[in-house]
């Protein structure tokens, strides 16, 4: 893997001593404290939660409680999250969650309703060709907290496959969603293309900046005021736009190898992608990274001779075939094997003032749905790093208490719909946001109403997630 050879260039945790590349060092040198940096991963067709959830005997689901996952074996680890087992230590496993505002939603179908509550807390908006959201998407309110003026605010990043492409999870504060690199070429070319393309393009580039900022100068006093204070609100963002372009044209750090074009696996292009994660990271070109799995083949997984397709051939019936729920277990389990792989990467590049950029990083990693019948009644996200404002290693478990009806297939209950959800997601993205040092008490939605008219808060943050 190319990830490997490269980042044990700049060195390990077992190594932090040994020599650097020149441009890396004077990258280090140059930062005082390492930032703290965000990755959301979403994948597509939620969880299998029978084969996903860990409840040690004894352990009851009407009661709140926490395993220490340190005292768990590997056997003991579920599946889905059993590649995750050398990490347990930063992980904090969350089982009691529900897309509960998701459901109480009208309109549009089911997984677009999902990806933007999931990301964002609010509610769809399908007005418009395009599905909107209503409000930016949490790794959006975290860039506009922590990113350098003079880099990339944020990295879009999707993993596409040739039946599905990864879901749109990432949204500006009116509700566009934001174009995603999804060929690790493109995303290599938006990160390092400015220093590897010469001085003489960058000059260029901010040339033509100045010149239009220049002409519209010269055009000011002949404009009214309404059309002035628009233009000099657009060459704001201009002006922010050409400091970036210089900032990323002088990187004093060194660029992983330009990728290949294509990659014939779904794994191939993850790993690229992580790649490239790790460098920008490593180099501060970016601090906040949304990742978007698209749907793999089922023949990656093993599921080929079940069929050719994730979602309508096996996710929408997985409560009526044995065989397809373990199939998206195995599904389930290879993401975890490649979130595992991006941990180990970002464990392996020194960070400044000592460590690993893992140790400064937080990783959400969530998906459009609970299951893949559609259902948001079972919300399992995994939190992985995040140490400095959370008290990792822990498996977390709540009871489903909130008063929102949620449906879920008659197999599992007769009447295919529960009494009670389980706890607004929305706790979660408070909790993230903190944890990244924003000072706010909601994401998105503030309230709802129940279908019984039971009012529901779904601001504050998580309990638990601090010792």
């Amino acid at each position: 893997m190319i990830s490997r050879r490269y980042l044990l260039q700049l060195g390990s945790l077992t190594a932090l001593g040994a020599a650097l590349p020149d441009g890396v060092l004077r990258a280090f040198a140059q930062r005082a404290a390492a930032p703290r940096r965000l990755v959301v991963i979403s994948h597509c067709h939620g969880w299998p939660y029978e084969t996903w959830k860990m409840h040690p005997a004894g352990r009851s689901d009407a009661e709140p409680w926490t395993l220490d996952l340190a005292s768990v074996s590997r056997s003991e680890f579920s599946q889905p999250l059993a590649p995750l087992y050398e990490h347990r230590h930063r992980l904090l496993a969350l089982d009691g969650l529900s897309l509960a505002t998701a459901e109480l939603d009208s309109g549009g179908n089911r997984h677009d309703r999902g990806w933007i509550h999931a990301w964002t807390g609010n509610n769809a908006d399908f007005a418009a060709r395009d599905t909107r959201s209503t409000s930016a998407s949490i790794d959006q309110l975290v860039s506009a907290r922590v990113a350098r003026p003079d880099r990339l605010p944020s990295l879009e990043l999707s993993v596409d496959a040739a039946l599905e492409a990864g879901r749109p999870i990432a949204y500006n504060p009116s509700g566009m969603r934001l174009p995603a690199e999804n060929t690790p070429l493109n995303a290599w070319e938006r990160v390092f293309g400015p220093a590897s393309s010469g001085d003489a393009v960058g000059t260029r580039r901010r040339t033509t900046l100045d010149f239009a900022y220049d002409e519209y100068q010269r055009l000011a006093p002949s404009i009214d005021a309404t059309d002035r204070a628009r233009l000099e609100s657009h060459f704001d963002l201009v002006e922010r736009l050409g400091g970036r372009l210089e900032g990323l044209a002088t990187l004093t750090c060194d660029a992983p190898p330009r990728p290949a074009a294509a990659f014939a696996q779904y794994d191939a292009r993850f790993d690229a992608f992580t790649d490239i994660i790790g460098a920008a990271f490593s180099c501060d070109i970016t601090r906040v990274v949304s990742l978007s799995l698209g749907e793999m083949p089922t023949a990656e997984f093993g599921a080929d001779n079940i069929s050719d397709k994730v979602h309508k051939g096996i996710a929408h019936y997985i409560y009526e075939d044995p065989a397809k729920y373990a199939a998206m277990t195995d599904y389930a389990e290879y993401h975890g094997r490649q979130v595992a792989r991006l941990v180990s990467t970002l464990e392996a590049i020194p960070d400044a003032g000592g460590g690993s950029v893992m140790d400064n990083t937080l990783i959400v990693w969530g998906s459009e749905l609970g299951d893949g019948w559609h259902g948001y009644s079972r919300y399992c996200p995994v939190l992985i790093g995040g140490s400095w404002a959370f008290t990792t290693g822990r498996y977390l478990h709540w009871p489903h208490e909130t008063p929102a009806e949620m449906r879920v297939p008659s197999q599992v209950l007769t009447g295919g719909t529960t009494r009670a959800s389980g706890i607004p997601h929305q706790k979660l993205l408070v909790s993230v946001a903190r944890a990244m040092g924003l000072d706010v008490d909601h994401v998105g939605l503030e309230h709802v109403r129940g279908q019984r008219s039971d009012f529901i808060d779904v601001t504050g943050p998580l309990d638990g997630l601090t010792a």
